[in-house]
């Protein structure tokens, strides 16, 4: 497969936008199984009906979300020779998966086009089909974590480290970084007459998981075996 890069190692990462939660991440190479573990640990943390799923050109995606969400299609038999056709998995009906696509020369992107995949371009407004917010967050990535900055010595020479220090880093983005696009209006007297317009918000708690921004102490102390998970 063409989209397959077996050598090096890659940050996979799913992203809700609206919360600016990281909701799964796998460090592995640029293949199929890759994708497919990322899809599958993604999907456990979707809780309602499912949402759209937007990516860059590569094809791999498309090819785990089938995978993880599709139905099995048999074609009836014709009563002529021959074989009927092999059942064949189709996406869901309400699988929604679009693409933006990059087209670049000389290393600089001089083209953008969206294109939906799966689903009904009329119920896939244009303005959702982006990646800046992911995008984004995978330059957060590289400017917070020296494992990932470019031509350094400090990368990581196994992928279990480099794997725990990007749960680590996931964990205090999660619970302990309030994010500016979450602020919410609230008036709250801080002293005398210095009034604090806006409440600080994390992804956990825009996504309601807690509500309070968490210290790094209180992160660290967190008895996680004692949290009930269904």
């Amino acid at each position: 497969m063409a989209d397959e890069e077996n050598e090096g190692r890659w940050i996979w990462v799913s992203f809700a936008t609206e919360h600016r939660l990281i909701l799964a991440h796998v460090v592995g190479p640029r293949n199929h199984a890759s994708a497919n573990i990322l899809i599958q640990r993604t999907d456990k943390r979707i809780t309602r009906e499912l949402p759209l799923f937007v990516s860059d050109g590569l094809d791999l995606y498309g090819i785990a979300l089938t995978e993880q969400y599709h139905v099995m299609v048999t074609f009836p038999k014709t009563g002529q020779c021959g074989r009927s056709g092999n059942p064949k998995k189709v996406p869901q009906p309400d699988l929604r998966y679009a693409q933006v696509m990059k087209y670049r020369e000389g290393g600089r992107v001089v083209d953008v086009t969206k294109r939906v995949v799966f689903g009904n371009e009329e119920n896939i407004p244009e303005e959702q089909i982006s990646t800046s917010h992911i995008e984004r967050q995978n330059l957060n990535f590289r400017h917070e974590n020296k494992r990932l900055s470019r031509k350094t010595l400090a990368f990581s020479k196994k992928d279990g480290p480099l794997d725990d220090h990007i749960k680590v880093y996931i964990a205090y983005h999660t619970f302990c970084r309030p994010h500016r696009a979450l602020e919410i209006p609230e008036r709250k007297r801080v002293t005398g007459k210095v009034f604090r317009l806006k409440k600080k918000r994390t992804p956990a708690m825009s996504a309601g998981f807690t509500n309070h921004v968490w210290s790094l102490r209180e992160l660290l102390n967190i008895k996680w075996y004692l949290i009930p998970t269904n």
